[in-house]
């Protein structure tokens, strides 16, 4: 009873409808879009059919033409084979350029879905993502679901199909060699249903292992010099050959199972061709069948097995291409931000306003960062935050660009809730300059020109010169035109922030948001940026995440946080005189021989 009940699991597991709606769910929007080249797919199914069953017809009658020397028949039939050829080879191409059309034509469909998705997915899960996960979905997992697309889906339709016809024709040549080809082939329907399954469970381990392997080579490439520093090299290698060698076996154990199974179908194919050539030639020998109705039926006995162990394969191909939408179809069903992606949107105002209201905000149910923040902010004011690590400052500007959304309260600019404003539009209102500069790779002037639409040559030289890089640039070989290569790797941290700066003052932002963005500077170069900045600042908001005592005094306003509360706010004169976290922070500061180079408080 057991094992009925053990076996009855496994065929659920192959057979599974709720797997199949889940797939055809999810991919009837790219199906229905390249309608037209499945349409013609199976229109010429048919006519596959039909020349599978007319070379065996024409080469049956030749042959017998041939044996009884009837020229007449001949030169009739020769025609007919050199118009079922050319018919073909047009079919043959055909079928291809459609099979093509609808299969990679729903992969780059399916693609572009899925990078669209994950462009607007909300920060809180992009940032659970790992990057070589992301990379396998578009170099693996969509590159192995051929089994559900273009003519892999068709032979479902057409195996069976195929089958019919050529039973019901050779039942016309021979019904006895006909019923014993029919009772032995059905063996392969089984065989290739077991070892379908264990194809599916396997590929679901493969596709999981090159996630992994991708994870670890990603993380390799963009950590070079930790790796390096830390002396790594050897422990990162051991890592990925047993990553390697667990891919490789998983290889083995697939090409096993592929090898018992097409073994397997090869054998029995043999045997119902051998069996049906002996009976065959029996026939001929007692005058029940002519040499060419045998060579007909052998020519087509073996579509007797193929089709059953074709759909068998096809079925199995079909399982390992779940396997890999399983994981397509988790990514999508996670919620996005926004249906329509973010792009540059002109602001209409300048000088912006900000106010926290009541925010309540976690990132997770274990710790809140925010309750109950009240704060407000002047228009065309600088506001430096100060605090200890995990305070709350970068929470801050992630809620102010929507990156997240708090659970209680609102964020308003200019009065109006962030919850009224598109992505765009209250994106487009913020500059933000991050301690940590990324840079695309591409040359310096594709980072800078992206800052907004329609940004002059004489705007980008400006902004150049306003950061105190337009002369470093032009020293250059290639000027603006010069590769930085992947993540500004050929430019150091100071020039990779000037960058940052300019391409902020491009953008043209009523609200600035500055994470110390002179930290990466040496001292000559930090006075001529902060001038910059001054202009840059000049008639907008700025909010200056603060690590240097000189950025704290020149603000208009400090509001110092500590564990996601508003302790203290004022001016560095107000708040040096106060007992509170503010004298306290000042008074553990090192302070060096320029105080102007003063680190106030960690990030």
């Amino acid at each position: 009873m057991a094992k009925i009940e053990q076996l009855v699991t496994i065929a659920n597991q192959y057979f599974s409808m709720k797997d199949i709606r889940k797939t055809f769910s999810m991919l009837k929007p790219f199906f229905h879009k390249h309608w037209k080249a499945y349409s013609a797919l199976l229109f010429l199914l048919g006519f596959d059919i039909f020349f599978t069953l007319a070379f065996a017809w024409f080469f049956g009658n030749i042959t017998d033409a041939a044996i009884r020397s009837d020229f007449e028949d001949l030169k009739r039939l020769i025609p007919i084979g050199i118009g079922l050829t050319v018919l073909n080879i047009i079919s043959n191409f055909c079928d291809i350029y459609f099979e093509t059309i609808a299969s990679n034509g729903l992969k780059k469909d399916l693609k572009e879905h899925l990078f669209k998705h994950i462009l607007s997915l909300p920060a809180g899960i992009a940032s659970n993502l790992r990057s070589g996960d992301l990379l396998s979905y578009f170099t693996n997992d969509i590159h192995s679901i051929d089994g559900v697309t273009g003519s892999s889906l068709i032979n479902l339709i057409r195996l069976p199909i195929t089958y019919i016809a050529v039973l019901i024709y050779l039942f016309q040549i021979n019904w006895v060699l006909c019923l014993i080809s029919v009772l032995i082939a059905p063996i392969a329907i089984v065989a290739g249903a077991g070892f379908g399954l264990l194809l599916k469970r396997n590929g679901r381990k493969l596709h999981s292992l090159i996630a992994e392997i991708n994870n670890t080579l990603n993380e390799t490439f963009q950590g070079f010099q930790v790796i390096r520093s830390f002396t790594l090299e050897k422990k990162i290698f051991e890592k990925f050959t047993r990553e390697n060698d667990d891919y490789f076996k998983l290889e083995l154990e697939n090409a096993k199972l592929q090898g018992w199974y097409y073994s397997g179908g090869y054998l029995i194919s043999s045997v119902v061709f051998l069996t049906c050539l002996s009976l065959g030639a029996y026939f001929v020998y007692q005058k029940e069948m002519t040499i060419g109705s045998l060579l007909t039926f052998t020519n087509l006995v073996g579509y007797l097995v193929y089709p059953l162990t074709g759909i068998a394969g096809q079925w199995a191909g079909f399982q390992r291409s779940i396997t890999a939408i399983e994981r397509i179809i988790d990514l999508v069903e996670k919620p996005v931000a926004s249906s329509e992606l973010p792009a540059y949107s002109p602001v209409k105002s300048n000088i912006k306003s900000i106010e926290f209201k009541s925010v309540t905000f976690s990132y997770d149910e274990n710790k809140t960062i925010f309750s109950n923040l009240n704060l407000q902010i002047e228009p065309g004011k600088m506001v430096a935050l100060v605090g200890p690590s995990g305070a709350g400052k970068t929470t801050l500007f992630n809620l102010l660009q929507g990156f997240y959304q708090p659970q209680l309260g609102q964020i308003l600019i200019d009065g109006i809730s962030t919850d009224e404003m598109t992505l765009s539009e209250l994106r487009s209102a913020i500059a933000h300059v991050p301690q940590e500069t990324f840079l695309f790779a591409g040359s310096i002037r594709d980072n800078l020109l992206m800052a907004r639409p329609g940004i002059t040559e004489f705007e980008m030289i400006e902004a150049a010169k306003q950061a105190c890089i337009h002369e470093f640039i032009i020293g250059l070989p290639e000027g603006y035109d010069s590769e930085i290569g992947e993540r500004g790797i050929k430019l150091s941290g100071g020039q990779k922030q000037r960058i940052a700066i300019a391409r902020a003052i491009l953008k043209d932002a009523p609200i600035l948001l500055l994470d110390e963005a002179t930290s990466a500077l040496d001292s000559n170069t930090e006075s001529m940026v902060k001038q910059a900045l001054e202009h840059l600042m000049k008639d907008k908001t700025t909010i200056v995440i603060a690590h240097r005592l000189s950025t704290i005094q020149n603000a208009d306003q400090i509001v110092v946080l500590d564990e996601g509360e508003v302790v203290q706010i004022g001016t560095h004169v107000e708040l040096i005189a106060q007992e509170g976290l503010y004298q306290k922070l000042n008074a553990t500061v090192l302070k060096p021989k320029k105080a102007e180079h003063l680190y106030l408080v960690s990030k």
